[in-house]
């Protein structure tokens, strides 16, 4: 079943890549913007609540040392399993967010690696 799995994924890799290829490379390179704006405006504002919920839930307790913020994932492990859904729910989103502007920023290099392919 895991080798099905893996013929499944390689065959999707390549219509992809196929598709990369033969999409314009002026709709990869300005949908790439879109993606990333996209992203940025889920991820940015949902990881700030992320870091405001984490700190309102563990700085009562005094388990947050200065500079926690640059880190907080770190102490996730510290919350307990009633507060776990109402912080992490943030950081999940967040993460979704982060990845949806890696994809928009790859996008945008598919975008610019065609064009000089191409000779644009």
């Amino acid at each position: 079943m895991r080798e099905l799995g893996i013929v499944v994924a390689l065959i999707a890799a390549m219509l992809l890549l196929s598709g990369i290829w033969l999409t314009p490379w002026q709709y990869l390179y300005y949908g790439g913007i879109w993606v990333t704006a996209a992203g940025f405006v889920v991820g940015v504002p949902t990881g700030f609540i992320y870091h405001v919920r984490l700190y309102q839930v563990l700085h009562p307790r005094g388990e947050l040392p200065p500079g926690w913020f640059w880190r907080p994932i770190r102490f996730n492990s510290r919350l307990r399993k009633e507060e776990r859904r109402s912080v992490m729910s943030w950081c999940y989103v967040g993460g979704l967010g982060f990845v949806v502007i890696c994809l928009g920023l790859l996008m945008m290099a598919a975008g610019v690696s065609m064009a000089l392919l191409r000779g644009v």
